[in-house]
């Protein structure tokens, strides 16, 4: 009975070691991560690598990867197959990603994924702060709350959103050889801002919107 229980008790250790969790290693890496010190976390991650889970590999790996459809595959396939932090990093990329390349409807997906979920990263934290500071964009950001054929709809809906105190201008976009009278509402100092008065608008006036980036 006795070595019943003690060969029970190491088949539960050796499951336990068997399932791969997030470790103290990948916990340094993903902190460095989040200071964007990538110095230290590429010579750390050399360093460990062979203690890493399989998934964490690829997640470090991809940072290096001059490739970047193929760095995306891989954050892709990370989001939409693993759950928690690593999730959470992946969707981070993913954001960047689309972001860089003007898909900010896209961005914002990411970026509500990121928010409603901030405390998968809460027990990780940061050798320096723990998130990283808010960084306010350079660029100016806009919300597009309509697009129209007319240039009297576009002023219309400019007037009904001044009379909210709501911020407006009209800006003329050519697509497909057709000239579109596009509302842009003006947005906020940084990119979460933004989002979250897009948000508001949406709810209160039912309106579809797409930030965009000038």
């Amino acid at each position: 009975m006795f070595i019943k229980m003690i060969i029970s008790k190491v088949l539960i250790i050796s499951i336990m070691f068997s399932i791969p969790s997030f470790g103290q290693d990948a916990a340094r890496l993903f902190r460095l991560y989040q200071d964007k010190d990538f110095i230290a976390l590429k010579e750390n991650y050399l360093k460990v690598k062979a203690k890493l889970s399989k998934a964490d590999q690829l997640f470090f790996s991809a940072l290096y990867n001059k490739d970047a459809e193929k760095a995306f595959a891989t954050y892709k396939d990370l989001f939409q197959n693993y759950n928690g932090k690593l999730k959470y990093f992946s969707g981070e990329r993913l954001k960047d990603y689309y972001y860089a390349r003007g898909y900010y409807s896209t961005a914002s997906d990411y970026e509500k994924y990121l928010v409603e979920n901030r405390q998968l990263i809460e027990t990780i934290g940061s050798t320096k702060q723990p998130f990283r500071p808010e960084v306010v964009d350079t660029e100016k950001l806009f919300i597009q709350v309509g697009a129209f054929g007319l240039k009297e709809n576009a002023e219309q809906m400019r007037k009904m959103l001044s009379t909210q105190k709501v911020a407006s201008i009209i800006k003329i976009r050519h697509v497909k050889n057709k000239e579109l009278f596009c509302v842009w509402v003006i947005g906020k100092q940084n990119f979460k801002q933004t989002l979250k008065f897009a948000d508001e608008l949406k709810h209160t006036y039912h309106l579809d919107y797409k930030i965009i980036k000038e």
